[in-house]
């Protein structure tokens, strides 16, 4: 008998200490993977892959990285965390009715996004709202991919509400995106930070074309203490209304712009707008050439302009002109 009690007192310390010692059945991977022939009750692991986005990002850690496996359609996903997602090998697509494809939504999260084909339906008569709409993040890295019939909103649309943070564009085609309902709330990319708040964009090697409105917008109007810096080098921003606008009235926020190795062509309005006072909205331009435009260059108020030398702005139907010239060191 006191063997016995010995023997279940033995297997109950065993069961015990494997219970203490087990990984947790709902642990995260830090990387999973994702499959057009998946199925979101499965681990997302390799061999058993997810079928949608939305599926794997709960079952991945923060900071950890979803793949591709193969091409096809992995759904709307709204991100809360530090994560990447990668396709490049397999081109992820993403389409959309009526609604936003991507949502990021966190103060801290640091999101790369690339190889991705984002399909708003522009064509549909119920097209996508936003591509991609960062509400919050720490920084987020979009690279080659493309975006394109989000009709009803902006391809990126980039407005932090709660933090200072950070744009990385680079090998992004965005078009048909913006719609004439919507003159002042929808095109290609807008950059509006909150009150406050800080937005700086980097926007590189990139096509922004065939846009309603603008193919990138930055405007702090109504917006008090809010501060824009964009940076844009070898672009193509063609066949949008507006090239690029930046705008910042006084007594609201900031927006600057270093444009770049350029080309600003063949939009129906003007190439760049440049609205405020010296103080809250300037531009600086170098290499770049604006043709084709209604107004090439556009200055209003007392903002500024300055060319480093070496643009080429002609051909509009009215050029417009510098507000002067920036030595090179």
């Amino acid at each position: 008998m006191r063997g016995l009690k010995r023997s279940t007192l033995f297997a109950a310390i065993i069961a015990a200490c494997a219970t203490l010692w087990s990984a947790p059945a709902a642990a995260q991977a830090t990387r999973t993977w994702i499959s057009g022939v998946g199925d979101d009750a499965n681990p997302c692991s390799r061999t058993a892959p997810c079928k949608t986005f939305a599926g794997a990002i709960s079952k991945t850690a923060a900071g950890g990285e979803i793949n591709c496996l193969d091409p096809g359609g992995f759904g709307a996903l709204t991100i809360t965390k530090s994560i990447s997602l990668i396709c490049d090998n397999t081109q992820s697509g993403v389409l959309v009715a009526a609604t936003n494809a991507f949502i990021i939504n966190s103060t801290t999260a640091v999101v790369t996004i690339s190889g991705f084909d984002f399909e708003g339906l522009g064509q549909t008569g119920v097209a996508g709202v936003n591509g991609i709409y960062i509400l919050d993040a720490a920084a987020v890295h979009i690279r080659n991919s493309r975006i394109r019939g989000f009709r009803n909103g902006y391809g990126i649309n980039f407005q932090p509400q709660n933090s200072d943070s950070q744009l990385f564009v680079d090998n992004v085609t965005i078009s048909e995106s913006g719609g004439s309902a919507t003159p002042t709330a929808s095109g290609g990319i807008n950059i509006s930070p909150a009150a406050g708040r800080i937005g700086n964009a980097t926007i590189t090697n990139s096509q922004i074309v065939n846009n309603t409105n603008v193919g990138i917008r930055m405007d702090t109007s109504g917006i008090v203490g809010s501060a824009i810096s964009a940076t844009i080098d070898h672009v193509t921003l063609s066949n949008n209304g507006v090239g690029i606008l930046a705008k910042a009235p006084n007594g609201t926020g900031t927006a600057k712009v270093m444009l770049t190795n350029s080309v600003v062509a063949l939009n129906t309005g003007q190439g760049l707008i440049v609205n405020g006072t010296p103080a809250s909205a300037n531009a600086r331009v170098g290499g770049t050439t604006i043709t084709g435009n209604g107004t090439g260059l556009l200055v209003l108020g007392t903002a500024q302009a300055l060319s480093y030398g070496d643009n080429r702005l002609d051909g509009n139907t009215t050029d417009g002109a510098f507000s002067g010239t920036i030595a090179r060191h």
